[in-house]
């Protein structure tokens, strides 16, 4: 177990208002989560997010009511319930708390959940009845959600055994839900820390840690998720399939060392454009300039010559009259 998922839905004995949400980490880490607050007119109007949908289904559903709530002007005490949450989570330490659930939901300890939940929620709500269904990942899980496979959905191995990718090294990306950095958000060429995969046993095993580089991303048509094709250096290209909400483990001030000096690049090309047309436009000019200079230089001699020409025949006429 790398990682833990909970989803929750309480309701308070005291203010009848019902709160559902998630937490999502990793031992040690702080939770990273998301909650909402229905009052009873509210619930009425509203299809709650199902708990047993898979995490990732879950989280997406959430997300997406929060996001319609929070747009409502009326509706204030959503982001001062988050804002709780909050403050309730770092004032009993965001490490210790999310080492609590870790461990809790290692040793199936639906209790000991419970009781965290219901003391995060007290001095808000009082007390609560709370339903909740947690969920231990691995690597491997994030990356290639189980759920996938056990729905019977077919289409991703076809990735996998592309004929581009077909001795590629499967890798999982390092997943890091609170500092991490979206998957989706990182561009072709740029880093990403990856747990290479030894494929020849029964039961793959993680290897080594190391840092590659991204070749190429692919939206997979009617699904979250993206395929990527990763550089790990000495000719050894990467796969795999994450899904795009994820956060991922890279080193940011790499990353940003590498934006600024590709920004950098970019402006040097531009102003060589630039120094270049200005180049081109100033010959050109030049070259006009000269060219008028020639024709004017012609019509010069022309006119001498003519002149010259009238000035012989004048002389010639004189001496014919003598």
């Amino acid at each position: 177990m790398d990682f833990y998922a909970v989803k929750f839905m309480a309701t308070s004995n005291l203010t009848g208002e019902t709160y559902i949400g998630y937490l999502f980490g990793k031992k040690a880490q702080s939770p990273y989560f998301n909650v909402l607050l229905l009052n009873k007119s509210q619930m009425k109007e509203i299809d709650l997010p199902d708990i047993s949908k898979d995490y990732l289904e879950f989280k997406s559903d959430i997300d997406l009511l929060y996001y319609q709530l929070s747009r409502k002007k009326e509706n204030d005490s959503l982001q001062q319930f988050r804002a709780y949450f909050y403050s309730t989570l770092r004032k009993m330490n965001f490490e210790i708390i999310g080492t609590k659930i870790f461990l809790a939901i290692e040793e199936n300890d639906t209790y000991v959940l419970k009781s965290i939940l219901a003391d995060i929620l007290k001095e808000w709500a009082g007390e609560t009845n709370i339903k909740l269904i947690a969920q231990k990942f691995d690597y491997k899980d994030l990356t290639w959600v189980s759920a996938v496979k056990e729905k019977g959905e077919k289409g991703f191995e076809e990735y996998f055994n592309r004929q581009d990718v077909k001795d590629a090294i499967e890798v999982y990306p390092i997943i890091d839900p609170v500092e991490g950095y979206p998957i989706f958000k990182l561009d072709i060429g740029e880093p990403i820390i990856v747990l290479l995969v030894d494929n020849t046993e029964k039961a793959k095993k993680p290897k080594s840690i190391i840092e590659g580089r991204i070749i190429s991303k692919e939206l997979i048509p009617s699904s979250d998720y993206i395929f990527l094709k990763i550089d790990l250096g000495n000719n050894n290209i990467g796969k795999t399939i994450v899904h795009n909400d994820l956060k991922v483990s890279i080193d940011q001030s790499k990353l940003q060392l590498l934006r600024q000096s590709q920004e950098k690049l970019e402006d040097d090309e531009n102003e060589k454009i630039i120094g270049d047309i200005y180049e081109q436009m100033k010959n050109n000019k030049n070259s006009y300039e000269y060219r008028k200079i020639g024709s004017l230089d012609f019509l010069l001699i022309s006119g001498f010559s003519v002149i010259a020409i009238l000035l012989i025949i004048l002389i010639a006429i004189i001496l014919g009259a003598v």
